[in-house]
């Protein structure tokens, strides 16, 4: 009797307690408390109040109903699931193109779980209502329902985002000393969305921006990020200017007459991430110079005086000394067994493919296997044959096999042909060699490829242009 009366009582206090915490969730809003912190975790990456893909945003009730582009209010149609594109968009396969989130690498990869969809889903078939409460649900989308708020969406950082420079924090640019630009023909702009940070191109003025109106630039310097001079009329004289701009992280000099003076003022540019020398005097004087660049990732060299070995030595000078010379040495060892391995195997596959040829010139066919000439369609005659693939063919005339013999697209039509068993095997093998072949020559020039993007990945991108490689072939 006092077990049955403990038992009891522990099932009514499980029971009580389990009722009353159902209770107290089930008042819960669904979307406030559901599907609203799913989009903050999964969705509003691209979909919120700084970025509008597609021209949807889903941080607020008001934005969620407008939909996006080519969808607008369709983004939810109220009671029919099959209809909504939100619940279409998120039951796509990852690798669509129009998925939701979409699979930008595995290791971010934050897709809507079961339970989350099963409340969604719910959600819209009962109509959508944005008082709707958890118990209003079925029994079944109460429990996924449950599930969530224990389990509360987690916002995973995507690769591309994580990737993204911090942009600096600096105050707004002077009105005046932007439309004077503008009045110079000179475009000036933010960079991106919520920053006062100022890209500026005076590219499209072209001669006509010298090293007068760089002093344009001077009352942005607080604010100057990225710069294009790019086919402009600045001078050496002009490039010393540039270090009052310490933010500055991109530069455009291509197409200018500056020479290896102004890499002295170049190198007092602490920030220094992009710098384009295109077309330029610099030559591997300016080398030293450019070294004091901690920041650098990506230059570019194409018809410069810069060489091979200088910028070579340039990029060395940014990594670690000993990998970078084990991956050379690595480079070459690939590169000479790669080129023995091409010739070795080339031979052994070209022994085999002779041996292929003979043996489909052997016939074990006492007559030819065809009554009709497969060239003219005439009754052939004994003595005109050629061996093909290990079978004889029969001619009706010298002029047929001639043709025969010379001509791929007639021997690849020969009705009801069949070559022989000893052939079909040695072309099989043959085929299989080949396929073994490339599959080697691939692996060894992916182990090749895989160096060469190591030693690129090392240091800053320094480009050369397609026929001078920063990293020499030694």
């Amino acid at each position: 009797m006092k077990l049955f009366i403990y038992t009891a009582t522990v099932f009514i206090l499980t029971n009580s307690i389990f009722v009353h915490g159902k209770s107290d969730k089930s008042d819960k809003n669904v979307y406030d408390s559901l599907i609203l912190p799913v989009f903050a975790a999964k969705c509003q990456e691209c979909h919120g109040e700084n970025k509008s893909k597609g021209k949807l945003k889903l941080h607020t009730k008001k934005d969620f109903l407008k939909g996006g582009s080519g969808v607008g209010a369709d983004i939810i149609v109220k009671g029919n699931i099959e209809e909504s594109e939100l619940i279409y968009r998120i039951t796509l396969p990852k690798e669509d193109e129009e998925a939701m989130p979409p699979m930008e690498d595995s290791d971010h990869y934050n897709p809507v779980t079961r339970q989350e969809l099963e409340v969604m889903k719910a959600w819209i078939k009962i109509g959508a209502s944005f008082d709707l409460q958890i118990s209003d649900l079925d029994d079944k989308t109460q429990k996924s329902a449950f599930h969530i708020l224990a389990n509360m969406p987690k916002k995973l950082i995507s690769k591309n985002i994580i990737l993204q420079p911090k942009l600096p924090i600096v105050p707004p640019a002077s009105p005046k000393a932007l439309n004077n630009l503008r009045k110079a023909g000179i475009l000036a702009m933010p960079i991106a969305q919520n920053t006062n940070a100022i890209y500026v191109n005076a590219s499209y003025a072209g001669q006509n921006f010298d090293d007068k109106k760089i002093m344009l630039l001077e009352p942005i310097a607080e604010q100057l990020v990225w710069l294009n001079l790019a086919r402009t009329k600045v001078t050496d004289n002009g490039i010393a200017s540039l270090t009052k701009y310490g933010l500055l992280s991109r530069l455009h000099l291509e197409n200018t007459v500056i020479t290896d003076k102004s890499s002295i003022h170049l190198s007092k540019l602490p920030n220094l991430e992009y710098l384009n020398l295109y077309g330029t005097q610099i030559s591997d004087a300016s080398l030293p110079h450019l070294q004091k660049l901690g920041k650098l990732n990506k230059l570019f060299l194409w018809q410069t005086k810069v060489t091979p070995q200088g910028a070579e030595s340039l990029k060395k000078h940014f990594v670690d000394s000993p990998t970078y010379n084990a991956l050379i040495a690595q480079k070459k060892d690939r590169q000479d067994s790669l080129k023995k391995l091409i010739v070795v195997e080339t031979l052994k596959f070209e022994i085999q493919e002779e041996e292929t040829i003979q043996i489909g010139l052997r016939t074990q066919d006492k007559t030819p296997f065809n009554n009709k000439c497969p060239v003219s369609k005439k009754e052939i005659v004994d003595e005109k044959f050629s061996i093909f693939k290990g079978r004889k063919v029969g001619f009706c005339c010298d002029k047929c096999k001639a043709k025969f013999d010379q001509d791929n697209a007639i021997q690849s039509k020969i009705p009801s042909f069949k070559a022989s068993e000893e052939y079909l095997t040695a072309s099989s093998n043959l085929q299989n060699a080949r396929l073994s072949m490339d599959k080697l020559i691939e692996d060894n020039q992916q182990e090749l490829r895989n160096i060469n993007a190591k030693l690129y990945n090392m240091g800053p991108k320094i480009n050369l242009g397609w026929k001078n490689p920063t990293v020499s072939k030694k």
